[in-house]
């Protein structure tokens, strides 16, 4: 009894096996596709029957090298891209062990130009406003001190030594 309950639990394993591939060849070839293609298949061993032994013959016996063949270079492939992925991913892991150090001297660096630059920038506009000290059209040096205007000339070309030009008696600005 127990083996009829296996045998049976087996056959209707198989035949919902055998449904299911059939199911999924109707998806891929709709059932009157197939259909045509065995009558194509039925009419050349009808009509030439040597022709359709020899390639059934050519078929059945190079059918598995082929098919092995074809494993190999799919799973030659599919093993190789897998190793060229990890394979790069473990050296892109190797870089960013370097990129994540780098990348912390670089923003500290330029962290200190941009501080260094902004406070250069920032003491040079409070100097230009709060000194009474500025430069001309001509370029030259002219100072306000106490309502005067004084105006300072270069003597000599080497910029060493000036020489008081003018005095205004008042500014008014």
């Amino acid at each position: 009894m127990a083996v009829d309950d296996v045998s049976a639990a087996a056959k209707a394993r198989a035949n919902d096996l055998l449904a299911y591939g059939q199911r999924q060849v109707d998806r891929v070839v709709s059932p009157p596709t197939r259909q045509k293609a065995y009558d194509h298949v039925q009419g050349l061993a009808t009509e030439k029957p040597v022709l359709f032994s020899f390639i059934a013959c050519q078929l059945a016996l190079s059918l598995a090298p082929l098919l092995l063949f074809t494993g190999f270079a799919a799973t030659t492939i599919a093993v190789s891209l897998i190793s060229a992925f990890l394979f790069s991913i473990f050296w892109i892991g190797i870089a960013t062990l370097f990129l994540v150090p780098t990348l912390f001297i670089t923003f500290g660096i330029a962290l200190l130009l941009w501080a260094w630059g902004a406070a250069t920038f920032f003491a040079g506009r409070w100097i230009y406003d709060n000194f009474p000290i500025s430069f001309d059209s001509d370029g030259k040096v002219v100072a306000n001190s106490g309502g005067k205007r004084i105006i300072f000339e270069k003597k000599d070309d080497d910029g060493t030594d000036f020489d008081i030009k003018a005095e205004a008696a008042e500014v008014k600005e």
